[in-house]
């Protein structure tokens, strides 16, 4: 078989590409590929962070596709499925994420930013200012929280929530899968997991299913709540986040997945509306799994798969095309 790696030369990926080199001799493997790449239309195997959507369809011969990240929804997934071609994804960040969602918590309820920004302005507050009461910070400890999402992210955010005695409620749809580590219930009503949460983390994919699941009509029934994103945002109604936030409904939000991203370089609103511009959001640019650790895990473990699949012509991490996760 021809596998295309669409990786960066001179990388980590070098040394695992001739490893796999000197495992499979009957295989060829291809390095350093652009998305343009004339090698597209004979390639077996795609491994690839992210292409346009035409270069997955480019090979007939096309079988699987391997990627070292978890989130699928720019793949042209229906087109795959049709084509029975096959999609191998990887959760190496699945703690990264959580860590971000908890960190992005502790900020806003710490008032890090807020007290960071003042004192390099020469702002004081607190106990040496006689600030009193309304300079004090907001502990987690004990809050109640709901994760929608009960998957890699969830499982690594809840027991991470419970360092902080939280009370964790999950939501999904499924109730006959048990309950996972960390979470104290799980329960398939959005509305009544929202109901007993002060803190709401998103944990989700972006799928026909989850899009818009936070809709203007549940974001008005979040009276007081504090709302985290890691998932995608369009699991979030944009412009009634945006009124959610800048009318006092929502206590405040969290963000690392947004609307809009730049087309180039490094300048642009990450949604339509003002919301980086209010002061009870935490903002954060899509790095959530961002870390040197998930990384080099995503290398691990895409690596694991390939060897799977190559040895057995199957691999565990499979995603189901039709449910988009």
């Amino acid at each position: 078989m021809r596998i295309g790696f669409f990786m960066p030369p001179r990388s980590v990926w070098d040394g695992r590409i001739q490893a796999l080199r000197l495992e499979f001799p009957e295989h060829d493997f291809i390095q350093g590929l652009l998305p343009e790449a004339p090698e597209l239309p004979i390639l077996d195997l795609i491994v690839a962070m992210s292409l346009p959507r035409e270069s997955y369809l480019a090979s007939p011969s096309l079988k699987a596709i391997f990627q070292p990240l978890t989130g699928v929804n720019h793949l042209p997934l229906a087109e795959l499925a049709e084509r029975g071609i096959r999609v191998f994804n990887v959760h190496a960040n699945a703690f990264d994420v959580a860590e971000r969602a908890l960190a992005m918590t502790l900020a806003f309820y710490g008032r890090v930013v807020e007290y960071h920004n003042d004192l390099k302005a020469s702002v004081w507050h607190g106990l040496w200012v006689k600030g009193g009461a309304k300079d004090n910070w907001d502990s987690l400890r004990g809050k109640s929280c709901a994760i929608l999402g009960t998957g890699a992210i969830g499982v690594e955010l809840a027991k991470l929530l419970k360092a902080f005695s939280c009370k964790v409620y999950g939501w999904r749809r499924r109730t006959d899968q048990g309950i996972p580590e960390g979470f104290d219930a799980v329960l398939p009503d959005l509305v009544s997991v929202i109901e007993k949460a002060e803190i709401v983390f998103l944990a989700l994919p972006l799928t026909p299913a989850t899009e818009g699941l936070i809709s203007r009509e549940v974001l008005a029934s979040m009276k007081g709540k504090f709302l985290v994103n890691v998932g995608r945002g369009s699991l979030v109604d944009e412009k009634a986040l945006y009124e959610a936030l800048r009318d006092g409904v929502l206590k405040g939000a969290a963000i690392d997945t947004w609307y809009l991203y730049p087309q180039s370089g490094r300048l642009g609103s990450p949604s339509r509306y003002a919301i980086q511009d209010l002061p009870n959001v935490i903002l954060s640019p899509h790095v959530g799994g961002s870390t040197n650790q998930a990384a080099a895990l995503a290398v691990d473990r895409t690596m694991a798969n390939l060897i799977e699949y190559l040895s057995t012509g199957n691999c565990s991490c499979e995603v189901d095309l039709r449910a988009a996760y």
